[in-house]
Parts: structure tokens; C-alpha cells; sequence
């Protein structure tokens, strides 16, 4: 029997979806007006629902928020919020998902120790966080951008810029742009996408760099690379679009219609 949620509003200073607090415990906040219960369901719960990790809701009955202790640091859980007993989604501010659909066929070159999904346990997209996850050494944190009337801008999908359609691989070919007089490359959309291969103007995390061309930390050496020799790094991104698997269009949906309901 769902309880009646606790009316209490989330701390001052929050964003929306994973906080950190400290290396053993995180804030979890989500905006969905309408709905009568929120669960997260986890790797700190079995991802099954229980009363202690029935989330509160804000004031003025819009904002699902829940603070997660006991977590251990340098350690990958995964978590969802289980939605008036039949949704399952993971967040909509996710910066990395697991997809039990299309994670298997990334090729552990391009992306190495992922998360092993909990199959059997839940289904569906999967948030992914580490408490204290390791840090990025920058080498070219001074560089300074060019003027914009002074760009030279190449645009490139990865997937068919490269072969093996991975960052580590455009980085091995920076010279290559380099000896073209290129002061910029406009990567065209690298945010989690439907399926691994698009163009990613389908976008259904936003926040997510998607798995198929290479990890956050491999994306971060690919800019500091850049910097290094004078190249700035523009991103495309679809902020107008989402798609079938997007938590936001699928937490509001008319599946009579088969279109957004008219309260998304």
C-alpha cells in the first residue's frame, strides 16, 4: 500500500536530477507535477520499491526529491524512479545511462568497463553515478578561443569521420585537421541518441554523451586535445528535439494517440 507522500520541500540550492553531497550520499530531484507515488528502485535497494525510498514531495506538489546515504565511493550504482507503480525510468538528467538494447554491441576498445545491467532485476534505461568519481588532469586549461570572425570551422560526425567510429581514433587524426588550417571542429550531436548509430538529432538524453564513440573522460581528452594544438571544439545540440526513449516524453504520454499527452 503506497503511503501519502511526505509534503516537505527539497533543500535550497538543488538542480534537478543526481546531487552530490558528500562521497557516501547524493540528493535525487525530480520534476514531475501529477503523479501520486515516486520510488527509486537501485543497486542500494535490490530495485525493488520500499517505504524508505518513497521519495518527498515539494509544496507545491511538483517536485519528487529523496536523499540516498550509505553509498560506497569508487563505486558504479545504478538507479530509476519507479513512477505510480508502472513506469520505470531512469532520469531525464542522466550524464551516463545503460541501455540493455544497444550497450552490448560497443565494442570494450571504444567503451571499457561498463556497467554490468541488473537483468532480471528491472528493464529499461538505467541512471549511472559514482560518489566520488575520479578527476580529469586538464594540460590546456589556459587555452584561449579564437575570435569568432576569425573561425575556420570543420563539422564531422564521427561515426563516419573515423573508421572505427570512436574518439580515441579522431584524436590519432588531429594532425590531419591540423594541416588543414582548421581552427574549430563542430562535432555534430554526441548526446545519447536512439539507437548507436545517427546522426543524433534524436536525442533522448539530453545531459548524456552517448556510449558508441567513447567514454566522458575519452570525450574530455578529445577537447584537451584539441586545445593543445589551437582547435576549439563546438558541439551540436538539439535541445527542441526528444524522442521515443526520452523520460520526458514518455512519463506524459497518449499512448491512444501515440503522440505526447496534452499535459507533457
Amino acid at each position: 500500500v503506497n503511503p501519502q507522500p511526505t509534503l516537505i520541500d527539497p533543500p535550497a540550492g538543488l538542480l534537478n536530477g543526481l546531487n552530490y553531497v558528500d562521497q557516501n550520499t547524493v540528493i535525487l530531484k525530480l520534476y514531475a507535477p501529477e503523479k501520486n507515488n515516486i520510488y527509486v528502485l537501485g543497486d542500494f535497494n535490490e530495485w525493488s520499491p520500499s517505504l524508505a525510498y518513497h521519495m518527498n514531495l515539494s509544496q507545491d506538489l511538483k517536485t519528487w526529491w529523496i536523499q540516498i546515504s550509505g553509498l560506497q565511493p569508487d563505486t558504479k550504482y545504478g538507479y530509476q524512479y519507479y513512477i505510480d507503480g508502472v513506469q520505470r525510468f531512469a532520469d531525464p538528467l542522466s550524464l551516463r545511462v545503460a541501455d540493455p538494447s544497444n550497450d552490448g554491441s560497443i565494442n570494450a576498445a571504444t567503451y571499457p568497463s561498463p556497467y554490468a545491467y541488473p537483468t532480471g532485476l528491472t528493464t529499461g534505461f538505467i541512471s549511472l553515478f559514482e560518489t566520488n568519481p575520479p578527476s580529469f588532469s586538464w594540460q590546456n586549461d589556459g587555452y584561449q578561443k579564437p575570435a569568432q570572425k576569425g573561425l575556420m570551422i570543420y563539422e564531422l560526425l564521427v561515426r563516419d569521420f573515423v573508421a572505427k567510429r570512436n574518439y580515441q581514433t579522431l584524436i590519432d587524426t588531429l594532425a590531419y585537421l591540423d594541416q588543414l588550417g582548421v581552427n574549430a571542429i563542430e562535432l555534430m550531436p554526441v548526446g545519447e541518441f536512439e539507437g548507436n548509430e545517427s546522426w543524433g538529432y534524436n536525442p533522448s538524453f539530453h545531459m548524456a554523451l552517448d556510449k558508441y564513440y567513447g567514454s566522458p573522460e575519452k570525450f574530455k581528452e578529445l577537447v584537451d586535445s584539441c586545445h593543445g594544438r589551437g582547435i576549439s571544439v563546438i558541439v551540436d545540440n538539439v535541445l527542441n528535439h526528444a524522442f521515443g526513449q526520452n523520460p520526458m516524453v514518455n512519463m506524459y504520454w497518449d499512448a491512444v494517440n501515440a503522440r505526447p499527452a496534452a499535459n507533457n
